[in-house]
């Protein structure tokens, strides 16, 4: 009778060490299903000011070529290369004329291949062909319409090659046309829908929505072209939809949104209705920005390795 017990006793203990490594194992399936199938492909840069590399390189850019402009912060310059790493050219100097610059930040390039960057050091926008030619600038320091603070920071542009720039310390998104005309803003210092605390970077999908990181409060919010709030998602934390610090934005072909969250170290993926998908974590330095070629390759800059990563499928 007792080694009949003692048989039922150890079934029992057997069917229950199988149900449990059974729903550990579809867990972590689960788990690993929420994880970006990206991987690394290809990185380039290192500490320096020579050609190709970089004193904190921050913000990327795409023209219809493929060719990718990088602004190099702390050399006070635009780096030019191939979407595989390979130099093409570079401008600028550290300085406040035409052309020079004060630790550029913010970087996009428009239909025909002009180079908008934000010099935020010197408070204003400066324009140039693709091969650094000197077009036009704009802004002054203040807060009043085309003003910047001393952190304009995000460069964007729509369809129609107007212009979007966040301004951190002026909590807003100011609107131009591609000469530096001023259309509108919105934004003020707060945490109700519509304000910010201090707004990183932005980008304008192929629906016309512009989508803000909201650093400080840990969110992105999602705004027509005109700057009427439609929605917004994010709280603070390290869950899937949830940001510890989120920078540098950018969007696939299918107008899915990609995140650079530097305090969890990863890239999380939303729908543009803001429905979590997934999400790439790797061992990164300290990344900044994010850009997705016309192949849905991704492109991030890490601050602190003085490199830029490309990710592909």
């Amino acid at each position: 009778m007792k080694t009949g017990k003692m048989n039922f006793l150890m079934l029992l203990l057997i069917f229950f060490t199988l149900f449990s490594f059974s729903s550990l194992i579809f867990s972590l399936s689960l788990s690993f299903a929420s994880v970006s199938e990206y991987q690394l492909q290809l990185r380039w840069g290192t500490a320096g000011t020579e050609n190709g590399q970089f004193m904190v390189p921050h913000s990327m850019a795409f023209d219809s070529g493929g060719n990718i402009y990088v602004t190099d912060v702390n050399n006070h310059r635009i780096q030019k290369f191939t979407n595989d790493g390979e130099f093409i050219t570079k401008w600028g100097t550290q300085g406040n004329g035409d052309g020079e610059f004060s630790s550029p930040e913010g970087i996009d390039v428009d239909s025909h291949g002009n180079v908008y960057v934000a010099d935020t050091g010197n408070s204003r926008i400066q324009k140039f062909t693709n091969d650094g030619e000197f077009i036009t600038k704009w802004g002054t320091q203040g807060n009043g319409d085309g003003e910047f603070s001393s952190h304009a920071h995000g460069v964007t542009k729509d369809s129609f090659d107007n212009i979007y720039i966040t301004d951190r310390f002026n909590h807003n998104v100011q609107k131009f046309t591609s000469d530096g005309e001023f259309i509108t803003k919105w934004g003020t210092e707060g945490n109700g829908d519509g304000q910010f605390n201090e707004p990183h970077s932005s980008i304008v999908d192929r629906f016309g929505n512009v989508f803000v990181s909201d650093m400080n409060n840990h969110r992105i919010q999602k705004f027509t072209n005109d700057g009427e709030f439609i929605t917004k998602w994010g709280t603070e934390g390290n869950g899937d939809g949830q940001f510890g610090l989120p920078l540098g934005i950018g969007s696939d072909s299918k107008g899915n949104i990609f995140i650079i969250d530097q305090a969890t170290s990863s890239i999380p993926q939303f729908s543009n209705q803001g429905q979590f998908i997934n999400k790439i974590i790797f061992n990164f330095g300290k990344l900044e920005d994010i850009e997705i070629d016309s192949n849905d390759d991704v492109y991030v800059t890490d601050r602190n390795k003085n490199e830029i990563l490309k990710f592909s499928k």
